[in-house]
């Protein structure tokens, strides 16, 4: 049995999506075999980093929550004024800068670092999740023990910053999300990656093969589904904006968007066949899933992409922004979805999919094939154990 310390910016038990998903899971499968520390902070809402649980030590299910205080909350317009000028000043960029940047966009939480500079020998593995936030950045030039970065590797503006640079080392270990993520670690740092694991995280399959879908083609409304934080970064103002345009090109009266989840740091659309229902429940949402045509997923920037592979699982086609090469990789290899580039192409997607039910039902089943040979809790649990013994020999 190894001792095994993850380090996070913020740890929910209950995720549904993104990194926080996947450390959850990934926690929640080593403690089964191993001794799990999660290190991370009292921080639960990942735009101001306010502290909200209770720092110290805390036992959940099979595994030690060690919970640090982050030291200042988040300016969204302060963090980005300076990302801007770091990125005007391209490589003579002052590492001063880069580091504000750093504690401005945090969670700023150094007596976690210093925790992990103290105590590493404590553990046999270290497993870091994320490449963006101080925790990481600044824990990982201090490791002397064994570690694996998961980085959740973007193709974003602070990835071109020098300070990143010191968390894509050549002779680190990744374990990657999805091949197209290697290829954006390799375009990014000019580098082939010579240790690596290819992982991901698992979808639970909730959905009963003998029950249909509750929508067909003789249903009043066309259901499209998003899922997941409204916010600009996730692509939702182009989205907005797209779709009016297509409504007002065919007049279709006949379809509606519907966006769950919370909303940030932007105003939601006013149009009438523009829902949104907020943050939902997970029956909830399976049943949003079950009475949908499709799911869109408008975000320029995802890893993974919780969404699409639980939407697939209820056979549902996807239609994604293939500016996110993750999200396309997904959509070629499993035959599941179709993917836009622009104004024009998100409306002849649209429309190919409305028009052709038969199509669309049989990309969903291929969907669902793809996720359940590729992304159930046991093929994720025997690929992270074989990390785990790869690392420690």
């Amino acid at each position: 049995m190894a001792k095994i310390l993850f380090i996070t910016p913020r740890f929910l038990q209950n995720a549904s999506g993104g990194a926080e998903k996947l450390a959850a899971d990934y926690v929640n499968i080593l403690s089964k075999t191993h001794s799990v520390t999660v290190c991370t902070t009292a921080a639960k809402n990942y735009v101001t980093w306010k502290n909200e649980f209770n720092t110290g030590i805390t036992e959940e299910n099979q595994f030690k929550v060690l919970r640090f205080p982050v030291e200042k909350t988040r300016n969204m317009n302060r963090m980005n004024q300076i990302l801007d000028r770091c990125l005007k000043a391209g490589d003579s960029v002052s590492f001063k800068d880069q580091l504000n940047f750093l504690k401005e966009q945090g969670p700023y939480c150094p007596s976690l670092v210093e925790y992990v500079r103290q105590c590493q020998s404590q553990f046999d593995l270290i497993i870091l999740i994320g490449y963006l936030y101080y925790p990481v950045v600044m824990s990982i030039p201090i490791l002397k023990v064994p570690f694996v970065i998961v980085p959740t590797f973007h193709d974003e503006p602070p990835f071109k910053l020098p300070i990143y640079k010191q968390t894509y080392l050549n002779h680190y270990f990744y374990s990657f999300n999805a091949p197209e993520e290697l290829q954006v670690y390799e375009t990014y740092t000019n580098q082939r990656a010579k240790h690596y694991f290819m992982i991901g995280t698992y979808v639970e399959d909730h959905v009963q093969p003998d029950i249909p879908s509750t929508h067909n083609q003789s249903d009043k409304k066309f259901q499209i589904l998003t899922i997941g934080r409204i916010e600009p970064a996730k692509g939702y103002p182009e989205l907005f904006l797209d779709f009016h345009d297509w409504k007002q090109l065919n007049h279709r009266s006949d379809v509606i968007l519907k966006c769950l989840g919370s909303v940030f740091s932007m105003d939601v659309s006013k149009e009438k066949d523009i829902i949104f229902p907020g943050f939902v429940t997970e029956e909830t949402k399976r049943n949003e899933i079950q009475n949908s045509y499709l799911l869109l997923n408008p975000s320029a920037y995802e890893s993974f992409s919780i969404s699409i592979m639980e939407s697939w699982l209820h056979e549902k086609p996807v239609l994604v922004n293939g500016k996110s090469s993750v999200m396309k990789g997904h959509c070629i290899r499993s035959q599941g979805g179709l993917y836009y580039s622009d104004k024009v192409s998100f409306q002849r997607m649209l429309d190919f999919l409305l028009e052709n039910p038969l199509i669309s039902n049989q990309l969903g089943k291929n969907g669902r094939k793809y996720v359940l040979s590729n992304f159930t809790e046991s093929i994720i649990q025997t690929k992270l154990n074989q990390m785990v013994s790869t690392l420690l020999g």
